[in-house]
């Protein structure tokens, strides 16, 4: 247990990651938001307090959490931070023109990967390593090792592969340095860093995963996927896509009994869903062959998007090692 307290505190001290009122994209909104809007959320009186409130008292007050989730979803700061893949690779381009690449260089070459080398297991290292999920994971691993000698190094691995632990630790080097672009190089990995503390808030206030999409496609704009089980052991995921070409593309997906899914797609590009229906015969021999039933698969117009969610009430959140099946 000693050893235990030693390894929290050392996190706490040195990344400042498992400390709930840290949450960068929760202030910008709370900074934002009217003295009314604030009553509705919190009986707090200052911003700290606040945070520290609202982040530790999950799931004891659904009505404030709905609130504040309205608060995040229309913030406009929140909704200017843009495509991931996008400022990745402007990191990248300012990265490169060193002479002396920094470890993060190699990080985002091998985190940006291009749609097309996509593969199941690599999406779902991908999404483990968005970030989004680092706490959680940190705090399993902490306590299944509890007073192991290997748990320093199981920990010193996971903070190697995921993104957010190397961007802080990035950006604190770099902020010391002397690097010749370093206020760009800041500005961009103070922008990622915020956009993984936007879709965490979201999915503490949602009780779901949300994550960015963590692939480079030259079509896509923006992009985010929510998952969700209900009671009844279903998986929900929605997938929301702004595309260059086609605007916006919204799927949902319903998982039951194991292999069986129903598949909702909502588009108001009539060229894009002439698309989906010549290769309605290739999606189900894909499904077929990943040993997925799919029993229902219906296209909308975009204007019909807005129907109640399916799992709005639910209160189970999917667990960090979610399988990513098709």
């Amino acid at each position: 247990m000693i050893y235990f307290s030693m390894i929290n505190l050392s996190l706490n001290k040195n990344l400042d990651i498992l400390m709930p009122n840290t949450n960068r994209a929760l202030a910008v909104v709370l900074q934002a938001a009217t003295p009314k809007e604030l009553a509705a959320v919190s009986q707090e009186k200052d911003l700290k307090s606040i945070l520290n409130s609202l982040l530790k008292g999950s799931a004891q007050n659904p009505a404030s959490d709905k609130t504040l989730l309205t608060l995040v979803k229309n913030n406009p700061t929140l909704k200017d931070l843009g495509n991931v893949s996008a400022t990745i690779r402007d990191l990248l381009t300012t990265l490169k023109a060193d002479k002396n690449p920094l470890p993060l260089t190699d990080t985002l070459k091998n985190f940006l990967i291009d749609i097309k080398e996509l593969t199941e297991p690599l999406l779902k290292q991908k999404i483990e390593n968005s970030g989004v999920f680092l706490e959680s994971k940190l705090k399993k691993e902490i306590v299944s090792q509890a007073g192991k000698l290997e748990t320093s190094l199981n920990i010193k691995e996971l903070l190697s592969g995921d993104l957010k632990s190397v961007l802080l630790k990035a950006g604190d080097e770099i902020a010391k340095s002397s690097h010749p672009n370093q206020t760009e190089l800041l500005k961009n990995i103070d922008k990622l860093s915020l956009c993984i503390d936007y879709y965490q808030l979201l999915s503490h206030l949602s009780n779901s995963s949300c994550v960015y999409l963590p692939f480079s496609w030259e079509q896509l704009e923006e992009g985010n996927i929510n998952l969700k089980k209900d009671k009844e052991d279903k998986f929900y995921c929605d997938i929301d896509l702004k595309l260059k070409e086609y605007g916006e593309l919204k799927l949902r997906l319903v998982l039951y009994e194991k292999n069986q899914i129903n598949i909702h797609i909502h588009s108001d590009s009539n060229d894009l869903k002439e698309i989906i229906k010549e290769n309605i015969s290739l999606l189900r021999s894909a499904l077929i062959e990943s040993h997925i039933t799919p029993r229902e698969i219906r296209i909308f117009d975009a204007a019909k998007k807005n129907i109640p969610s399916p799992y709005e009430n639910s209160s189970q959140m999917i667990d960090v090692g979610f399988e990513v099946k098709a």
